[in-house]
């Protein structure tokens, strides 16, 4: 027997959230692709450090084109950012915030 999955969380094994970014065309291509590599390492709960360098690496861009996509994944509402810890850390929200509110 399998088990249950809300789908206003997942659209199949993908977060909600990616579903969005994926569909959001205003987004620059680098941020849908980030988000895709993001939701391997990010899940809805538990704030989890992202090295920058990692992730450019992983996608084959430069350090400073990754920083500024993940700064716009966040002002878009597509990440939460732990403004507490060094280095990053992120999470994904259930859905994209429409607004500049933060989560706890």
């Amino acid at each position: 027997m399998s088990a249950p999955h809300c789908t206003l969380v997942t659209a199949g094994s993908v977060p909600r959230v990616v579903e969005q970014a994926l569909d959001d065309m205003s987004l620059p291509p680098t941020a849908r692709l980030m988000m895709w590599h993001l939701a391997k390492r990010l899940d809805l709960f538990e704030y989890r450090e992202v090295y920058t360098e990692s992730i450019a690496r992983e996608m084959r861009i430069k350090h400073n084109t990754a920083s500024v996509t993940l700064d716009t994944l966040v002002a878009r509402g597509y990440l939460d950012d732990s403004l507490k810890r060094k280095p990053r850390a992120f999470r994904l929200p259930w859905s994209r915030r429409q607004s500049q509110a933060r989560a706890a």
